[in-house]
């Protein structure tokens, strides 16, 4: 049975009996609605038909165990609910497993006790100030959580409240009214064209074939280093000498995970004749090494372009593990990720338009490439601006001399 009550001027109670418990105590479940549309409520027929329409939702959700009775949820339960109908539904595997982690190791320790709609502003600010303190930290290491832990511990904490808002759990978002905590930007290195060209010197002077092909991916593509592992014979375009980049393996937990690529489609990256060149040499080199390998290979039916010996792709930590071992060997002062920054970086000194930047970095939107590089094209600007100083007046002394100005408008 379903009934909604008139409770004030403008509020409705839902109410939805599931029958009777084994004490014989009906079982019920309710829900209040508030409207604040005028107009809504002076029209009999539209608000019968919107009340009918909440009731047959609220029902919907009772029945199949969707509804959430905000009056008894605690914050530690509403976890769950979020982690199984939010988390796990947008959120990719390696975000929600970060996510979870830091709800596990220090969300829930400090508010599981309370009731959701009961947590305020003011005990999320203590709560970060605890976080800041010496002590807060898992590892046992003195001190307390770095500035970007606290800042994702903030963006986790904005999600689960917007989420208990949307689904009318609690009737204020706590989160609303407090300032972001900073972050500490980690600076970004890149190479230039000299060192970068004597860094492919020395991949070639130094380095396997395997090896020497994984960083030039790294450095040519931008590749992350999730999307070079994956790589397969399939995913070369022989036609149009390009890459198909449509995976990537992320580190979960230790484990390696085949996924979606971060932008979630499948792009071509257009590669130069030269490295083309290279990986046919190579890959002809890797088909001869194949049928010598013949009944050790354990690729099954992968074909992975860089693989361990036997056909088993690389974890991502192994290539981060190799390239870390080569800067401490031979002084590189970069990163590995930093391949992918110097690929931009370079383009972008050239004049290369953003937006192909963009699509070559696949970057999920121009603005993205303007966040993370913005330093980067206002130099690259300042230098083209530089290129019009030869048309400055002191430079252009012949118009001071009399001479007419003829433009492809106007002629004399």
């Amino acid at each position: 049975m379903a009934s909604i009550t008139k409770r004030g001027k403008n509020s409705f109670r839902l109410m939805i009996e599931l029958g009777y418990d084994g004490k014989g105590k009906r079982i019920r479940k309710t829900k209040t609605i508030r409207i604040e549309d005028e107009s809504l409520l002076k029209k009999k027929k539209k608000l019968h038909d919107f009340l009918q329409a909440e009731l047959y939702k609220f029902q919907a959700e009772v029945e199949s165990g969707e509804y959430i009775a905000p009056e008894k949820m605690y914050f530690a339960d509403f976890i769950e609910e979020w982690k199984e109908k939010k988390g796990k539904k947008r959120l990719g595997i390696k975000t929600l497993t970060e996510r979870l982690n830091l709800i596990r190791n220090h969300i829930i320790p400090y508010f599981q006790d309370r009731k959701i709609d009961q947590i305020n502003p003011m005990q999320i600010v203590t709560f970060y100030d605890v976080l800041s303190r010496d002590g807060a930290r898992k590892d046992g290491k003195p001190g307390g959580l770095s500035p970007n832990t606290i800042y994702e511990i903030d963006k986790t904490l904005r999600n689960i409240f917007s989420t208990a808002k949307e689904w009318r759990v609690i009737k204020d978002n706590p989160m609303k009214e407090i300032e972001r905590p900073p972050t500490q930007k980690t600076e970004m290195s890149f190479l230039d064209q000299d060192q970068a060209s004597q860094l492919i010197i020395w991949l070639y002077e130094n380095l396997s074939p395997t090896w020497r092909m994984i960083f030039l991916t790294a450095l040519i593509g931008g590749l992350r280093r999730g999307e070079v592992v994956p790589l397969e014979l399939t995913d070369i375009i022989w036609e149009r000498n390009a890459l198909s980049i449509n995976k990537s393996v992320i580190s979960v937990n230790g484990k390696a995970t085949l996924k979606e690529t971060k932008t979630g489609r499948s792009d071509e990256l257009t590669m130069p004749e030269w490295y083309m060149d290279e990986i046919r040499d190579y890959v002809d080199n890797w088909e001869k090494e194949r049928e010598l390998i013949n009944d050790q290979w354990k690729g099954g039916n992968h074909q992975y372009l860089f693989h361990n010996g036997v056909g088993e792709r690389f974890h991502p930590q192994t290539i981060t593990q190799k390239w870390w071992k080569i800067r401490k060997e031979h002084g590189f002062n970069i990163r590995l990720h930093d391949l992918r920054h110097t690929m931009v970086t370079l383009l972008i000194e050239e004049g290369v338009n953003m937006r192909i930047i963009q699509e070559r970095a696949r970057h999920s939107s121009s603005r993205v490439t303007n966040d993370i590089y913005g330093h980067v094209s206002q130099k690259a600007a300042q230098s083209a601006a530089d290129k019009f100083e030869r048309f400055s007046p002191e430079n252009l002394s012949i118009l001071s001399n009399g001479h007419q100005l003829v433009t492809n408008s106007k002629k004399p």
